[in-house]
């Protein structure tokens, strides 16, 4: 495909699930599965939820035909993204059999077991602060607190969780972003180290950025929480027989675009070096050609 005319935030959120499938780690998802096994009925809170591709892999790893009922809250801030949400979920449980009914909460109905899901268009801080009901078995936050203050995320969300809940917070960059084949060494360093700097020093917030990975595993800890896994979960794109799967050549094509939009007049940056940059690696994508490597952690953590 050409690079679009347009992005989506929908779209690229639709498009890096099958990214996101590769790239979990098995064995932090597998203890995550098996510390919410053994009970009658769940709970889960997912912070930044976007199109809900976390809903399908919980349900279908708990065969809730047989498991735990489910109530699922789904918070982000952007509804057009909940709407996508409410949309493919809708469709994905129908495809498996469920009776679906209600826009939220959406209800799934099968074996006389059932899915609740709840969709609320909210800052993470104002639904925390807001929240008065009953606490939850665990909090996803995917591909979310690389955006954030993680103390101040931690300690808003923490009273939500009841006593020895779970944090699964899994796809958080920790600081390497990669482009094969080589364009020119020097400006290819200096592209990345630039992106990687637009993720903080523009915003003097106090955000890990591109070290949220590892920064995780100790602010989670100092919140009085033990880590129970952690691991790698890169994302790895390249191209087979000269194409890309799904819609990952749309993935990519967003990737350059949070890159432009970020450098775009950058003063350590010829314009014209970069613009030809650009080209070259969305040329790359077109042609089939362009790997791309992304380094990130999965974490696991159980509140004390």
């Amino acid at each position: 495909m050409h690079a679009p005319d347009a992005y989506r935030l929908s779209r690229y959120l639709t498009a890096k699930k099958s990214i996101d499938g590769r790239a979990l780690n098995h064995r932090v998802w597998s203890r995550f599965v098996e510390e919410l096994g053994g009970v009658s009925s769940l709970r889960i809170l997912e912070v930044g939820a976007g199109v809900g591709a976390t809903v399908e892999r919980i349900v279908t790893a708990l065969d809730v035909r047989t498991g735990p009922s489910l109530r699922y809250t789904l918070v982000d801030r952007n509804p057009a993204v909940l709407d996508t949400a409410s949309s493919e979920l809708r469709t994905w449980a129908e495809q498996q059999g469920f009776e679906v009914t209600g826009r939220s909460p959406q209800v799934w109905a099968a074996d006389g077991e059932s899915v609740v899901l709840e969709f609320v268009t909210a800052d993470l801080y104002d639904f925390a602060a807001a929240h008065d009901g009953d606490r939850f078995d665990a909090i996803v936050g995917q591909a979310l607190f690389d955006l954030l203050r993680i103390p101040d995320a931690i300690q808003a969300l923490r009273p939500l969780l009841r006593g020895r809940g779970l944090w699964y917070l899994p796809i958080h960059f920790d600081g390497v972003t990669a482009f094969e084949p080589p364009h020119d060494s020097g400006l290819d360093g200096r592209v990345e180290t630039l992106y990687h700097e637009s993720m903080t020093t523009d915003h003097d917030d106090g955000r890990a950025g591109d070290q949220s990975g590892r920064r995780l595993l100790t602010h989670l800890r100092d919140a009085g929480s033990t880590l129970l896994e952690a691991g790698g979960s890169d994302w790895i794109v390249w191209p087979q027989d000269g194409d890309y799967p799904a819609d990952e050549a749309y993935f990519l094509y967003h990737i350059l675009h949070f890159i432009e939009n970020e450098l775009h007049g950058h003063p350590a940056l010829d314009d014209d070096a970069f613009a030809d940059w650009l080209s070259d690696r969305r040329r790359q994508i077109h042609e089939g050609r362009l790997t791309y490597i992304a380094h990130q952690l999965d974490v696991l953590a159980q509140a004390d």
